[in-house]
């Protein structure tokens, strides 16, 4: 046996020299021009873009998506377990095998029970992950009394590698659940604390080795990732080091990165004033335009007057000028009257409320609200490129004859503020940015179900019965197929002649890179955008 286990280790090691000596691609260091919109570098807490796209080379789930462009990118696939999970003819028990010989960036192995603790602990973070495992087995009990207990419905045996799951009910997304950040094993001392400021080990290409909050970022290669292992599903990293320099606003990052002191920005876009003909003939082959998983929305309660009112609501989506409203986000977006985003296979467009505004008028003429002398408050988070679409809204309003008045909260608690209850908030901005690739993502934010007297996701408070069916029927299917996709486009027209939402865009994103970087390496993944781990420099 020590003959055996020694002629493996001796493969395993000319493996990795190999591998490592045969990357041309490799260079020292790449540097980010970043905002400050980072919530945290925990992955039990992590809520955002900025997060997310930090992390997503650092904590590996025990599946996760490939490392492509395109619609590819939301094709599952395994990471820290050897296979997709094995799912029980009823849907309710999924099995996983963790891999072999897996170690923290700190050198202790990773166990199958890391992943029990991973969860448990996103309930004893309070985070908003923790939603997600609410159909696990036991979760619900777990998180009224986590204290001394753990899950019953998450088996684990760290001798055998082994993970089982046994789920309440069957759900469509709950691969991409467990392909998600809040998923990610962590060892099993990690503290039921933010650990932003002192990050966890890492299981992926990089470990964050430094956090400076509106200074910067740094990660650097974990130095026990063997990339072999995952049979290229996770990329070795490129960069020894990743620097991301913490900016104050988009006019700083562009000169950065003109200037080649940072390679990459796209958290901040470009200013829309300077991307004229000049600035794309001289620079736009270091420029790529993808249009993200995101909607801009305005989101009217159902259960608060005026807006409980079909005809009131379809009557905003009438009035207001999605084409204006794009102007205002700067031009680099797409006018939208769907749920789903473009890109999803289930996405078809709809044309049910083009720009009619004495139309919108003799509807709420018809709702019996026209003299109506109760005001309208617009709820809206203080972030200036946010801000314009609603002082638009509110002439909107005005013209159909509604006393309305802006309501601005701290974009910090905004979404806690419009999803308590007892806010009652009338209307207001919103917007969504899927935390994974399935239109579950999407149809929970109109799941009656989901509504909650706080952290209410569901700001219209829609709930209706015909909906929530449906959505349940699609939640049982493991796989989407062309029927499938097909249903779930179906429900998108359905829900929008209701109008719980006025959708207007769907924006697009920049990545602007510095002379240095080679774009023939360049992703751009379905749901993390740009791939830091797999871009490559000239050779210049």
């Amino acid at each position: 046996m020590r003959t055996s286990t020694a002629a493996q280790t001796t493969t395993a090691a000319a493996t990795t020299t190999t591998e490592a000596a045969a990357n041309p691609k490799e260079f020292p260091e790449f540097r980010i021009a970043m905002d400050e919109g980072t919530d945290y570098l925990d992955p039990g807490l992590s809520d955002t873009t900025e997060g997310w796209g930090v992390m997503w080379n650092v904590y590996l789930p025990l599946l996760g998506y490939r490392h492509v462009s395109g619609p590819r990118g939301a094709r599952l696939v395994p990471y820290l377990a050897t296979t997709l999970p094995r799912i029980s003819h009823d849907r309710r028990t999924y099995s996983l095998t963790l891999r072999d010989k897996l170690k923290y960036s700190n050198g202790k192995p990773v166990v199958a029970s890391d992943f029990k603790h991973a969860v448990e602990r996103d309930f004893r973070l309070d985070s908003v992950g923790a939603a997600f495992f609410r159909n696990i087995r036991g979760a619900d009990a777990f998180a009224k009394n986590p204290k001394g207990h753990h899950i019953g419905g998450i088996d684990v045996d760290d001798a055998a590698r082994s993970i089982v799951i046994h789920l309440k009910a069957p759900q469509a997304d709950f691969s991409n659940v467990l392909a998600s950040e809040f998923a990610a094993p962590v060892p099993g001392d990690a503290p039921a604390a933010d650990t932003t400021l002192h990050p966890l080990p890492a299981t992926g290409p990089y470990e964050i080795k430094s956090y400076q909050p509106k200074s910067g970022i740094v990660e650097e290669k974990n130095p026990h990732f063997q990339a072999w292992r995952f049979h290229g599903a996770v990329p070795a990293g490129n960069p020894d080091r990743v620097t991301w320099d913490i900016v104050p606003n988009a006019s700083v990052a562009l000169h950065r990165v003109l200037t080649g002191k940072d390679d990459w920005m796209s958290y901040y876009q470009i200013p829309s004033k300077r991307l004229d003909a000049g600035f794309l003939r001289k620079h736009g082959s270091r420029l790529r335009t993808f249009t993200p998983p995101t909607l801009k929305y305005f989101f009217m309660n159902t259960h608060a007057p005026p807006f409980t009112s079909p005809k009131v609501r379809r009557a905003v989506n009438y009035a207001i000028s999605r084409r204006w409203l794009t102007r205002l986000a700067g031009g680099l977006a797409h006018t939208s009257e769907n749920v789903l985003p473009p890109g999803y296979r289930s996405y078809q467009p709809h044309n049910l409320y083009r720009h009619d505004l004495p139309k919108a008028i003799r509807l709420v003429h018809e709702s019996g609200y026209w003299h109506w002398r109760k005001k309208v408050f617009v709820w809206n988070h203080d972030v200036a490129a946010d801000l314009p679409f609603t002082d638009y809204l509110i002439s909107v309003l005005k013209r159909l004859g509604f006393r309305s008045k802006e309501k601005v909260v701290t974009a910090g608690s905004y979404w806690t503020t419009i999803g308590n209850e007892r806010t009652r908030a009338q209307i207001g901005f919103a917007n969504w940015v899927q935390d994974y690739p399935h239109p579950l993502d999407w149809f929970r934010l109109l799941d009656g179900g989901t509504i909650t007297p706080t952290h209410n996701s569901n700001y219209a408070n829609f709930d209706v019965g015909r909906v929530n069916r449906e959505i349940a029927r699609l939640t049982r299917p493991t796989k989407l197929t062309p029927r499938v996709e097909r249903r779930w486009g179906a429900l998108d027209r359905r829900v929008m002649r209701r109008a719980p939402w006025a959708p207007f865009l769907n924006q697009e994103g920049t990545d602007f890179f510095s002379t240095r970087v080679r774009l023939a390496c360049y992703v751009n993944n379905v749901l993390y955008e740009f791939d830091y781990a797999s871009i490559c420099l000239s050779k210049k």
